[in-house]
């Protein structure tokens, strides 16, 4: 049965409500009038979010002796320029936690799918001058539609990658939308900027996203080189490309490359060596 809009919406409204802060964390991040004062007004509405960056603020992730006892220190000493990845870490934790049986995903592939490709598009944007945040928030919301393609599927479960090679193409058949596609009406619906968005919704063939080529072209090379470190998704272990007229897509030169996928990986293994019972 072919899978509308309005179903969509339905099923994510099922999802964590943090993902709609997040949203507009933001959405205020890319405003230059925000304070920290506004962001913990935000961050306060939703308690079980706010307890996990007191406790992350205080992990070993942070490297600081002194503690944070109050979502005001939290905010202050994590500060503009990581907030976005400490809250974006937590609301993907909390939305990519369960098994995807339509898909055979584990509980918690999902998650460090997400902070590969994140980290990986976020290190692209930085050496390339763009926006860091909304290309990391990018990286970790992609998969979303795959959770509502799970939860809408009923019986039907993906062949593997022997019988369907293009799980994208697949996708299409059974539901007719893709996971992307799925993934970009959510985000629309949520309004989250459409820089996050419109990249995600035509990763898959960056060469014809037209406005959001680049930021299209950084999600599928980021996509393409998490495979490469053991991170790919059931169904996408072949489907990416990490050739010439891909990067070039990108803006990255052979040099940027290398530092953006250095910096990425000590990223990404400090994010998922986190010990989550522990953080407090």
């Amino acid at each position: 049965m072919s899978l509308g809009h309005d179903t969509i919406i339905s099923l994510g409204s099922k999802l964590p409500p943090a993902l709609g802060i997040f949203s507009r964390l933001r959405a205020m991040l890319d405003d230059a009038d925000t304070d920290l004062d506004d962001i913990v007004e935000l961050l306060r509405v939703a308690p079980a979010l706010t307890f996990q960056i007191i406790r992350l603020s205080n992990s070993a992730l942070y490297g600081l002796r002194s503690r944070s006892q109050t979502l005001d220190e939290a905010v202050a000493r994590v500060g503009f320029g990581e907030i976005n990845q400490l809250v974006g870490l937590v609301v993907s934790r909390q939305v990519f936690q369960g098994d995807l049986a339509h898909y055979g995903i584990k509980a918690g592939q999902l998650w460090t799918n997400a902070v590969a490709v994140g980290s990986l598009t976020s290190a692209f944007a930085t050496r390339l001058g763009g926006n860091a945040g909304s290309a990391y928030s990018a990286g970790l919301m992609r998969n979303l539609g795959k959770i509502i393609l799970n939860n809408h599927t009923g019986a039907v479960k993906y062949p593997g990658a022997a019988a369907e090679p293009d799980i994208f193409a697949w996708e299409k058949s059974v539901h007719g939308v893709t996971s992307p596609e799925a993934t970009a009406v959510l985000l629309d619906h949520w309004r989250f900027p459409i820089d996050i968005s419109g990249p995600i919704c035509t990763h898959v063939t960056p060469e014809t996203a037209g406005e959001f080529s680049v930021g299209a072209a950084n999600l599928h090379l980021a996509c393409a080189l998490a495979a490469e470190w053991g991170q790919a998704l059931p169904g996408e272990s072949t489907g990416w490309r990490r050739d010439a007229e891909m990067c070039a897509l990108t803006g990255l030169d052979a040099d940027h490359l290398e530092g953006a996928v250095a910096d990425a990986r000590r990223q990404f293994d400090r994010f998922t060596a986190i010990e989550w019972a522990k953080a407090a």
